[in-house]
């Protein structure tokens, strides 16, 4: 029997959705451009390519006929003017499975999920894995890795979850899939169930989702659906231990996990922790600035755990994980530290941990502070950042837009507002006696902002 298919959101990867579920199907297909973000020649163009209807908002405001005659298919974070029968989520589940049988891979997807350490935990993952073939895809670039070689074949694409039906269609035009080990793929709000392994980083905000009608634990919570799940031990705690499955739990201190540190010295040119491991204490030595990067290490090494390795297999991979561009990384100029936080994510708890990590290495350091708007769903509580700003006491830097709105709340002796982010760190770095200066911005490092530091004058 045919029925209608209802997919929404040109937004957050319905159009993909709706290109592959195209392919399998002679079901009446319908979208639903929820946003308004496609022009009528862009409607005309899809309605002729995947003989599809587009539906209006007076369509889908008669909710009660919509959800008595079709399947609708849309992201978990939409608001709800309609009753979804399968997220995105699911709904990638669905056409993964059917890619799957079509092309005949058998290859690991390893996601990674949470609300902060997404990006910076699927590349460490890659890197503990890297005697192996990668599909890697995270907000900076899907990439195929082999021999400790990288190919970037795409520096386009969001971490929706139809991003991975787009990752395996490229991997397929170039002649990947019979080559890829592990497919390791970055997703937002959750994961595509029932895959291998599934990572849930933290819930460090349970902000709500959907016009509040969920929140964002809710919605990551089908990384349980997976083979193995890896966890924050402390999310788990709070928000899921109502779930019944064996859960690999990671946690900076807590004895009861899986993995956890048992110390912590860490230094800016030369880092140690202790990992522990079934009652053994492991002596690690690698870069690690603050206590979030040893717990993104902690999970990269679980997962290894989970595909086979040893422990020693893993250990030894510690040394080669690479800092990521923006990401707690590093760089010298002269006798001089730049330490970058360049992140669309960042947020005020995001902030005062980067804040409070930098001062247990080096007290007297400076602070540059800014970024843009509107590049993550969830913006900044600026009164929350100005309330913590003014309770520092001390000189920052402020660039930006963002940086522009915190310099009219706050006191102008302790602020300088210097638009330009290299003109901010040449001016911080030529000024200042401190030799530490932390940048913390609110951006995509290698889409938007490019730290040209050649520009720099080397003092």
């Amino acid at each position: 029997m045919t029925k209608n298919i209802l997919i929404c959101d040109a937004n957050h990867g319905g159009l993909t959705l709706l290109d592959e579920y195209s392919q399998y199907t002679s079901n009446n297909l319908f979208f639903y451009d929820i946003y308004n973000k496609l022009s009528d020649d862009e409607k005309e163009y899809y309605s002729n390519r995947y003989d599809v209807t587009f539906l209006d908002k007076e369509d889908i405001d008669d909710s009660e006929y919509i959800n008595e005659n079709y399947t609708t298919i849309a992201p978990v974070h939409m608001k709800p003017v309609i009753d979804k029968d399968y997220t995105h989520h699911e709904f990638t589940e669905y056409l993964v499975n059917k890619h799957r049988k079509r092309y005949l891979w058998d290859f690991k997807i390893i996601q990674v999920t949470g609300v902060k350490a997404k990006t910076t935990i699927t590349s460490m993952i890659r890197d503990i894995l890297n005697d192996y073939n990668i599909l890697l895809l995270n907000s900076n670039e899907l990439s195929y890795n082999s021999n400790k070689k990288k190919v970037i074949l795409d520096d386009t694409l969001s971490i929706t979850p139809a991003s991975i039906i787009t990752a395996l269609n490229i991997a397929q035009k170039n002649n990947l899939l019979d080559k890829i080990d592990y497919f390791i793929a970055e997703v937002s709000l959750g994961v595509i169930p029932n895959e291998s392994i599934g990572v849930l980083t933290n819930i460090l905000e349970d902000y709500p989702i959907a016009d509040n009608t969920l929140t964002a634990s809710a919605a990551k919570k089908g990384v349980f659906s997976c083979d193995k799940t890896i966890c924050l031990k402390e999310s788990y705690d709070k928000y899921y231990n109502d779930v019944n499955k064996d859960v690999i739990k990671i946690s900076l201190h807590d004895r009861k996990s899986f993995l956890y540190a048992t110390r912590l010295d860490l230094k800016i040119n030369d880092s140690s922790f202790g990992l522990n491991y079934n009652n053994r204490e492991y002596d690690i030595n690698c870069f690690a600035l603050t206590d979030f990067y040893v717990l993104n290490i902690l999970f990269a090494v679980g997962v290894g755990l989970s595909c086979g390795m040893s422990i020693d297999e893993a250990k030894e991979k510690i040394n080669d994980i690479k800092s990521i561009d923006g990401r707690t990384s590093y760089k010298k100029i002269g006798e001089k530290i730049v330490i970058e936080e360049i992140n669309p994510g960042l947020n005020t708890s995001s902030i005062k941990k980067s804040i409070d990590n930098i001062r247990k290495l080096d007290k007297n350091f400076n602070i540059i502070l800014g970024g843009d708007y509107g590049i993550t769903c969830e913006e900044i509580d600026e009164i929350e950042l100005v309330n913590y700003i003014m309770s520092l006491d001390r000189q920052i830097t402020v660039t930006g837009e963002l940086g522009k709105n915190l310099k009219k709340q706050l006191p102008k002796d302790n602020i300088t507002y210097i638009y330009d982010l290299n003109a901010a760190i040449e001016n911080c770095i030529k000024n200042s006696k401190s030799t530490v200066t932390v940048v913390i911005y609110r951006s995509e490092y290698a889409k938007k902002i490019k730290l040209n530091l050649d520009t720099v004058s080397d003092f």
